[in-house]
C-alpha cells in the first residue's frame, strides 16, 4: 500500500473492483440484449425475405441476384445475413454450402435447407419461399399470441399488490374501526 493512503486508499480499491463488477454485469446484459433484439429482428423479417425471392424469382432472375437484391433493401440485420450468404457465393463457395449456411440465421433454418437442395437442380423455388412465407407468419402469429398470454399472467401480481392495500383500508378497515366504535362504552 503506497504511504498516506490508510485505511482510505484500500477502500476506493475495493469501490473500484464493485463498480468494475457491477460494469461488467451491466455490459453484458445489455450484450444479450441486443443480441435478443437482433434475433427478434432477423426472425420477424423471414415472411417478408421469402416473399421478395419468391418474387425475384418468378421476374427470372437467379438466385444469386434475387438474394442481393432482396439484400439490398431488407433491414441492416436482415440485410447483413444475406449479404453474407452473397459474399460467401462471390467468394466461390459452393452455392449449395453458401445457402446452408443461412440456416445458422434465426428463423432460416427450413429456408435454408430448402434452397441449398435446389438451388442446383433448378427447381421452381418461387412456390416453396411462399410456403416458408406462410409458415414463418403463422409462427410470429402464435409466438404473438403467446406472448399476449404472458402479458395477462404477469399483470396478475402488480394489481394484487395495488388493490389489495387499497381493498384493506377502503373497505376492511372502516367496517373494522366502525364495529370497534360500536363496542366501546
Amino acid at each position: 500500500r503506497p504511504p498516506g493512503l490508510g485505511r482510505l486508499g484500500s477502500r476506493r480499491g475495493g469501490r473500484s473492483v464493485a463498480v468494475a463488477g457491477v460494469w461488467a454485469r451491466a455490459r453484458a446484459w445489455w450484450t444479450a440484449v441486443r443480441g435478443r433484439r437482433w434475433q427478434a429482428s432477423v426472425r420477424a423479417d423471414v415472411p417478408q425475405v421469402c416473399d421478395l425471392l419468391a418474387v425475384c424469382l418468378e421476374a427470372g432472375q437467379p438466385p444469386r441476384g434475387a438474394l442481393r437484391l432482396v439484400a439490398e433493401v431488407s433491414g441492416d440485420a436482415t440485410s447483413g445475413v444475406l449479404g453474407v450468404v452473397a459474399h460467401q457465393i462471390d467468394l466461390g463457395i459452393d452455392e449449395r454450402r453458401a445457402w446452408a449456411s443461412l440456416g445458422d440465421a434465426p428463423g432460416y433454418a427450413a429456408v435454408a435447407r430448402d434452397l441449398s437442395r435446389s438451388v442446383g437442380t433448378g427447381v421452381a423455388l418461387a412456390g416453396l419461399l411462399r410456403q416458408h412465407a406462410r409458415d414463418a407468419r403463422r409462427a410470429a402469429a402464435a409466438e404473438a399470441q403467446i406472448g399476449a398470454r404472458r402479458a395477462g399472467v404477469r399483470s396478475v401480481v402488480p394489481l394484487v399488490l395495488c388493490f389489495l392495500p387499497a381493498f384493506f383500508l377502503l373497505g376492511v378497515a372502516p367496517i373494522f374501526g366502525g364495529s370497534m366504535a360500536l363496542m366501546a362504552p
